[in-house]
């Protein structure tokens, strides 16, 4: 049994979190494939019951359910490699992705993004990327940015940046101890600041201006960062779709 049911079981739970549990046990395959709208479909019951359930397991909700699932399935199975699960796995994280983001939100951004402010682009690592993505669009696009892919440059640069200047950081982990200082002092000087990043309890969110959280899982080879970044992906190409002018 896997050490996330085994836990379940030791749990005080009421009828319905009992099925919930057993449901998942039988199908735990299934499940990592499933949004919480369809599982809701499939166990007839509500949302807020399911989201209820992964809490009493200590976890914040479905998408935390699901990651510590797929993390035991995966040491369960060693090494092995199961392609068509991991494109089903993938496509159940950017579905999770798109299902959880708010419009409105990547519509204010994309009007910070071409408002004419001043505007720096931050990622490093593979972070670096999509960051770098993001920067060329927009300059073929003519609304120049300044990408930055050294961390002591963007600690000295939020330091000495116009006040009305626009700071998009990309972050995987949302490092609190590698960023703190810098996003505690944006803060301090009313900086706007875009996180971008898939750690949901980041502790630089609170220092952020507009916060946009993917699905995007930590993966780690020989404790080497190998995050996908899929999600940050799909974000900024839904960011240049609200901005690029439609083709005609």
């Amino acid at each position: 049994m896997l050490p996330l049911f085994a836990h379940a079981h030791k749990l005080k739970l009421t009828e319905t979190e009992k099925n919930i549990l057993a449901w998942l046990e039988e199908h735990e395959t299934a499940a990592l494939h499933m949004n919480l709208s369809d599982l809701c479909a499939v166990l007839y019951t509500s949302n807020a019951t399911i989201v209820r359930f992964c809490q009493k397991l200590g976890l914040s909700g479905y998408h935390d359910f699901k990651y510590q699932l797929r993390s035991e399935l995966r040491q369960r199975r060693e090494t092995a490699f199961y392609p068509d699960e991991y494109i089903s796995q993938a496509v159940a994280q950017l579905q999770d992705t798109v299902t959880d983001l708010d419009l409105r939100q990547l519509e204010e951004i994309a009007g910070l993004l071409t408002s004419g402010r001043p505007l720096y682009i931050y990622g490093t690592n593979l972070s670096a990327l999509p960051a770098r993505y993001l920067q060329i669009v927009l300059h073929s696009l003519d609304y120049p940015s300044i990408l930055i892919e050294w961390e002591p440059l963007l600690h000295g640069l939020v330091r000495n940046i116009r006040g009305d200047a626009i700071l998009l950081a990309i972050t995987a982990s949302g490092c609190g101890e590698r960023y703190f200082e810098t996003f505690r002092m944006a803060k301090e000087r009313n900086l706007t600041t875009i996180l971008l990043t898939s750690e949901r309890s980041s502790p630089l969110i609170p220092y952020s201006s507009i916060v946009v959280c993917t699905n995007d899982q930590k993966e780690e080879f020989q404790q080497i960062d190998v995050n996908p970044r899929i999600g940050f992906f799909i974000v900024i190409q839904i960011l240049i779709e609200l901005i690029a002018p439609p083709a005609g």
